[in-house]
C-alpha cells in the first residue's frame, strides 16, 4: 500500500518540477508566472519531504518540507487571485497576508530552535499559534476556491474553466482530508494518505495537460486593449454579425444579468460555439469584458452630450447594465484612464 502512495507522490512531484523547468522561460513575462512558479516549487518542497520522511527534525529535507508546506496556501492563494481573479492587480497587504501561513510557524520553530522555547509547554499559547494558523490557511483557501467559483460562469476561455473546475472541486476535497481530517482531528489513516496522493497527481496532470498540451498562454496571459468587435466581422460570418446585433442593435447587455448561456439562447447559438466565437474571434477572454465594451462605449457617448450634463453617473451607469458605481468606475478607468465625472469635464469644456 505504502508503495502506492510513493508511485503517486512522486509521479506529483515530478509533474510539479516539470512545470517549473517549463514556465522558468517565461519567468519575467507577469507576476502569475512567478506565482504559479512559487507554488510548484512550495508543492515539491512539501512533497519531497513527505516522501523522504526524515527522521532529523531539523534536517536539510525537513526543512524544505516545513518551509513548502506552510508556504503552500499563501501560494495557492496568491495564484488563484492572480490568475482566476477579475483583473486583479495584487497588493503589498494580500502579499504580507499570504506570507503568515509561513511566518507564524516559521517564528514558532525559530523561537523554539534558537531560544530554546518549547510552545508545547504553553498550552494556551500554543494551541493560539496553532488554530490561529490554521484558521488563517482555511480562510485563505476558501476565498480562493469562491474566486474560482466566483468568475468560472464568465470565463469564455475553455481551458481555463476546466482548470477551475478541477482546482474547484479536486482542492477542495483535498484541503479538507488535509486540514480537517489530519490536522484538526489527527487522523492518520492509509486510505487517506492513498486518496491524497491520488487527487494531487490528478490535479497536477489536468492542469499541466490544458496549461502546456492545448494553449499555454490561455492561462497566464490577460488580453488587453481589444478590438472593437464591429471591425471583426467578416462578410462570411452570420453568426459573428448576429452577436452584434444583438448588443449594438437590440442593446441586450443593458438587460440586468444577462449570462453567456441567456445570449446562447436569444441567439439559437449553442454556448459553446458562442463562447469560442467571442473568444477566439472577438478576442475576449471574460464574457463581462465584452458587455462592458457596449457599457462603456454608451455610457461615453452620453458623457459626451451637453443635454445629458445634469444626468447623474450612477444613472447612467445603471441604466446602461452596470449593477453598481464601483464596478463601473473600474471598468471606465481601465478603458479610458481616468473617472467618469474627469472624462465628462475634460470632454464638455473641450466642446464648450
Amino acid at each position: 500500500m505504502h508503495s502506492l502512495i510513493d508511485f503517486f507522490s512522486n509521479f506529483a512531484f515530478a509533474q510539479m518540477l516539470l512545470s517549473v523547468i517549463l514556465l522558468l522561460p517565461l519567468w519575467q513575462r507577469n507576476p502569475s508566472v512567478r506565482l504559479y512558479i512559487l507554488l510548484m516549487l512550495s508543492g515539491c518542497g512539501y512533497i519531497l519531504g513527505g516522501i523522504l520522511a526524515p527522521s532529523d527534525p531539523y534536517s536539510l529535507v525537513w526543512w524544505v518540507g516545513f518551509l513548502g508546506g506552510n508556504a503552500l496556501p499563501g501560494a495557492f492563494w496568491l495564484v488563484s487571485l492572480s490568475v482566476f481573479g477579475d483583473h486583479v492587480v495584487l497588493k503589498r497587504g494580500q502579499y504580507l497576508l499570504a506570507s503568515l501561513t509561513l511566518m507564524i510557524p516559521l517564528s514558532a520553530v525559530l523561537c523554539q530552535f534558537i531560544f530554546s522555547f518549547n510552545l508545547s509547554d504553553y498550552s494556551e499559547f500554543n494551541g493560539l499559534i496553532k488554530y490561529g494558523a490554521m484558521l488563517l490557511e482555511l480562510v485563505l483557501i476558501s476565498h480562493a476556491l469562491v474566486t474560482a467559483a466566483k468568475y468560472w460562469r464568465d470565463d469564455l476561455v475553455q481551458e481555463r474553466r476546466y482548470i477551475r473546475g478541477g482546482v474547484i472541486s479536486v482542492s477542495a476535497l483535498y484541503i479538507f482530508m488535509v486540514i480537517f481530517l489530519e490536522q484538526l482531528l489527527g487522523l492518520d489513516w492509509l486510505i487517506l494518505n492513498q486518496v491524497k496522493a491520488v487527487l494531487l497527481a490528478i490535479l497536477i496532470t489536468a492542469i499541466n495537460f490544458f496549461l502546456f498540451n492545448l494553449r499555454p498562454s490561455n492561462l497566464f496571459e490577460t488580453v488587453k486593449n481589444n478590438p472593437e468587435p464591429e471591425t471583426l466581422i467578416p462578410a462570411s460570418s452570420p453568426e459573428l454579425a448576429r452577436i452584434v446585433a444583438a448588443m449594438a442593435e437590440d442593446k441586450l447587455y443593458q438587460q440586468d444579468g444577462i449570462t453567456i448561456s441567456g445570449l446562447a439562447r436569444h441567439l439559437s447559438i449553442h454556448e459553446y460555439k458562442l463562447r469560442h466565437l467571442i473568444n477566439g474571434e472577438m478576442n475576449y477572454r471574460n464574457f463581462n469584458d465584452f458587455l462592458n465594451y457596449y457599457r462603456i462605449k454608451e455610457v461615453t457617448e452620453f458623457l459626451a452630450k451637453v443635454e445629458c450634463s445634469s444626468t447623474p453617473v450612477l444613472t447612467l451607469a445603471l441604466e446602461s447594465g452596470f449593477r453598481s458605481l464601483s464596478s463601473f468606475n473600474k471598468a471606465f478607468k481601465n478603458t479610458h484612464g481616468i473617472t467618469p465625472t474627469e472624462y465628462r469635464k475634460k470632454i464638455l469644456k473641450g466642446s464648450g
